[in-house]
């Protein structure tokens, strides 16, 4: 088996790409610009399969073995999403007070769950604090199986047959939800565990695989691979939400993002892009916590009536949070969140 590279560039690259599509799905929405559910929502679901594909990459199951290496790898994943996540909880705690007038309800319960990520057992789209936040509850209770994922991606049999019961119910948790009760009435029924469960767990397969690949396709693939994921998203965006995860267009949609992360795994980057690569890949995780911050903060204490500006006005100023929130999450990146991974990378493995 080769050697792993230390990254993925290629899946560095598609990982910005999902930011972007996110980001940019809540601000047009937000300032009444347009309303494109299948960028959002498949912006998130590429973060799912990508984090499960990263994870099986760096960890497979001869890293997890026990209970101090579980341990470690559960406080591991722990700093890498709490320290920006929970200081922006607190951002926003103090902003939604003073727009209301009043603190938020039940906060002692919500900081405790929102600390622990223990909100993605329980109504994660009601109790995480920030806008985008009930993925990462979600995420860690799939960090708390990943060990057990991790023995079972040695058997490409047993792997099939896990993916394909996970899809199969995945299935049947949209049509029992969102299907039945439309998205306004199923959305927070949706929004639990199950119905991600396929993603993460295929994106693990994807990781696996990648152990044994060295990636050797030329530039220009992952270019094409980024340009046609979004193309058809945009080709098959439903007029109303919800209706991207249904029928033909949702079976479509959802083994696309299978084919992005697969194609976007076997790129070589070099030079100026591998660059870009790596600055996307740092900056994903700031840009999808900060853009909600911004934007809210403007539209709440600046400019409450900017939905109603000209519409060259409110690209302008989509433009101008996007780069906004892009910079912070740089800063956040180098002066938070990576020095705070060293000093815990040493203090583990001190401690191990």
């Amino acid at each position: 088996m080769n050697q792993p590279a230390a990254r993925i560039l290629g899946w560095d690259l598609l990982r910005g790409v999902g930011a972007l599509m996110v980001a940019f799905y809540h601000l047009s929405y937000w300032l009444g610009l347009a309303e494109l559910p299948a960028l959002g929502t498949y912006g998130v679901y590429l973060f799912f399969v990508l984090s499960g594909a990263s994870l099986a990459y760096v960890y497979p199951a001869e890293r997890v073995r026990d209970g101090n290496d579980i341990l470690r790898f559960l406080a591991t994943r722990w700093l890498r999403l709490a320290p920006l996540y929970l200081l922006l909880c607190v951002v926003f705690i103090v902003m939604l007070s003073v727009h209301n007038g009043q603190l938020v309800n039940r906060l002692p319960l919500r900081l405790a769950l929102n600390a622990t990520f223990a909100f993605g057992f329980w109504d994660p789209a009601v109790w995480a604090l920030l806008i985008g936040g009930w993925t990462l509850g979600i995420e860690f209770v799939y960090y708390l199986f990943f060990p057990l994922m991790a023995r079972v991606l040695r058997s490409p049999a047993a792997s099939l047959a896990v993916l394909a019961a996970l899809v199969a119910f995945q299935w049947w948790w949209i049509y029992r939800t969102v299907g039945a009760m439309g998205w306004t009435g199923g959305v927070i029924s949706y929004h639990h565990v199950p119905a991600f469960a396929a993603y993460f767990f295929g994106g693990c397969m994807l990781g696996y695989r990648q152990r044994s690949e060295v990636p050797a396709q030329p530039e220009w693939l992952g270019w094409l691979t980024a340009f046609a994921w979004v193309s058809l998203l945009l080709l098959l965006m439903p007029s109303a939400p919800g209706n991207e995860l249904l029928g033909l267009r949702g079976a479509v949609l959802f083994s696309s993002v299978f084919v992005a992360v697969f194609f976007s795994g076997r790129v070589r980057l070099e030079g100026r892009t591998a660059v870009l690569a790596e600055w996307f890949g740092d900056v994903t995780f700031g840009l999808y916590l900060l853009h909600p911050i911004l934007v809210f903060g403007v539209l709440w204490f600046v400019a409450p009536d900017a939905p109603t500006w000209s519409v060259p006005a409110r690209c302008l100023l989509l433009l101008g949070l996007l780069s906004v929130a892009a910079t912070l999450a740089v800063l956040s990146e180098r002066r938070l969140e990576r020095p705070l991974r060293r000093w815990s990378q040493r203090r583990l493995k001190r401690a191990g």
